[in-house]
């Protein structure tokens, strides 16, 4: 009887335990098609202008192109480590853009490749600060959280955190930033522009259906151990 109260025991806590996996990757699931699905949506419909940031939900702002009047300030620009593009090591580049009204923004310019060696600057593409309309993706994702830990400061700074870089050389931005697209003076228009994330649903639903798979080994194992017993039992009387 002991045995039987054991291995049942054992057998619940442990298709308690897939039910709980099948339900968290399915969740996954569901999350990440629901924003695949904002994205595809999104990206196809026109551009907003700047006021409209301020009016409409983050789902109708959310990777939309957005175009914006005003300047880039060169002299606020970081780099971002660990970007790869066809294999090869670079930067991101994020650029300070300075709205007609005012507003500031990161702009991520995309990548550039690294120098021929750690002590070398990458090669980035020279800006001036003459007024121009830029055409953008709207990111909501807290950029700091995206380059903590892999931030350089130009020039001749060094930070850790993009906060603190700010702190430091006293910029306050707004929330959202952005990915650009294109720039109505075309020698600024990014070489390797930043990339929509990519729309796949990933394969936490085949990982919900393998939970689910593991609740009707567990009771297979429960039956065959009860069974064995119930044999062994009868086999001593």
């Amino acid at each position: 009887m002991r045995r039987l109260i054991a291995v049942t025991t054992l057998a619940l806590a442990l298709i308690f335990g897939c039910v709980q996996g099948a339900l968290w990757q399915f969740e996954r699931h569901q999350v990440r098609h629901a924003n695949n699905e904002l994205i595809r949506n999104n990206v196809s419909l026109p551009a907003l202008q700047e006021d409209s940031l301020a009016t409409l939900p983050d789902s109708q702002i959310a990777f939309r192109k957005v175009q914006l009047k005003g300047s880039f300030q060169s002299e606020n620009e970081i780099l971002i480590r660990n970007r790869y593009h066809e294999g090869k090591y670079g930067f991101g580049v994020l650029t300070l853009f300075i709205s007609e009204s005012g507003k500031r923004y990161w702009v991520d310019r995309g990548w550039v490749i690294a120098g021929k060696d750690a002590k070398t600057p990458p090669l980035v593409q020279a800006l001036t600060g003459e007024l121009v309309e830029i055409t953008a993706y709207a990111r909501l994702e807290d950029l700091e959280s995206q380059v903590r830990g892999s931030v350089i400061a130009l020039p001749g700074k060094t930070s850790s955190q993009l906060q603190k870089w700010n702190s430091q050389q006293a910029i306050e931005t707004e929330p959202i930033y952005f990915d650009l697209i294109s720039v109505s003076q075309s020698s600024f228009n990014p070489k390797v522009p930043t990339s929509l994330p990519e729309l796949s649903d990933g394969p936490h639903l085949a990982y919900s259906f393998q939970w689910i798979l593991f609740i009707f080994l567990v009771i297979l194992a429960w039956y065959l151990v009860i069974r064995e017993d119930r044999k062994s039992q009868l086999e001593k009387l």
